[in-house]
């Protein structure tokens, strides 16, 4: 069996899961080869899709968010884990609060911020703002609405905090939300394969809000059970997830908060404290999925 891993140019945190890949695959007889999206891999020529990678391929580890590549490559043939209308549920974070609105696990509130397009930003384009601080209140948190790793995730403490951001990146897709105190930070990770709970594990930061920020983040292992167990398995039954890291937050009655969803989930630290074999987990789930 033949399979590609494609990342993005930036490999990143992607190395680990290529080098753990590769080693797993050789035991389950799969032969992987490593991409770079450099922009170089597809292309739209003469209204056709002509695709820059080897035709005997049987499905594609992609590690990119880049959603049109995933698209093009899913339109000539290729299986790809995960499919790529799963990335885009999960990348774009206010999609992900949209598609999860109405479900029986909590949410903190949130307000979508408005597109800006215009070459000046105007005092009336900042109404909005008191909007945001009348429905979520103060403290409340200013996202990015594509970002990971923690970046892109601001803390507004005050009325002066939110302007000063917004006027930054107000010409970036951006979500804002309620803060949930009660989690400051610590967060549960929980990594699901093929429908399956694979494991999970508490992260928690005594220096910053953003419980996987910085050098001061650490974890250990958690049993899940209870309403946190019951909160994954909404999202496993309503996404038929094959693989994702899922983020939950502690709400201040101790009831899980849905904080993101990962469909790259990074699993280093994972492997590391749990002992489980996820890459092998992975690609066992793989060889199903192409014999169904």
């Amino acid at each position: 069996m033949n399979g590609i891993i494609i990342t993005n140019q930036d490999i990143g945190h992607n190395a680990y899961k290529i080098k753990r890949f590769t080693e797993e695959g050789k035991s389950l007889g799969i032969s992987l080869s490593h991409y770079i999206n450099d922009g170089s891999l597809a292309v739209i020529k003469d209204n056709k899709v002509d695709i820059k990678l080897p035709k005997n391929i049987d499905f594609v580890i992609y590690l990119d968010k880049d959603i049109y590549l995933a698209r093009i490559l899913e339109k000539a043939g290729y299986r790809l884990f995960n499919k790529a209308d799963f990335i885009k549920l999960c990348d774009d974070k206010m999609l992900t609060n949209i598609s999860v609105s109405g479900l029986p696990i909590k949410t903190p509130n949130t307000i979508a911020g408005p597109l800006f397009y215009s070459p000046e930003l105007k005092n009336e384009n900042l109404n909005f703002l008191d909007t945001v601080i009348s429905e979520l209140k103060l403290p409340l948190i200013m996202k990015k609405v594509y970002g990971s790793l923690g970046t892109g995730v601001f803390l507004v403490n005050t009325k002066e905090e939110l302007v000063t951001l917004y006027k930054k990146y107000c010409r970036e897709p951006l979500q804002f939300q309620e803060y949930i105190s009660s989690s400051y930070g610590k967060s549960l990770r929980v990594i699901v394969i093929d429908k399956e709970i694979v494991g999970a594990f508490l992260r928690y930061n005594t220096s910053d809000f953003r419980s996987n920020f910085g050098p001061t983040a650490t974890s250990k292992e958690y049993k899940l059970e209870g309403k946190f167990l019951d909160a994954i398995k909404v999202l496993i039954n309503t996404f038929n997830i094959e693989y994702a890291g899922v983020d939950l937050l502690f709400g201040e009655n101790n009831e899980p908060v849905l904080c993101e969803i990962n469909s790259n989930a990074f699993f280093e630290e994972f492997e590391k404290i749990t002992k489980i074999n996820v890459a092998k987990k992975f690609l066992e789930m793989v060889k199903r999925k192409l014999d169904e």
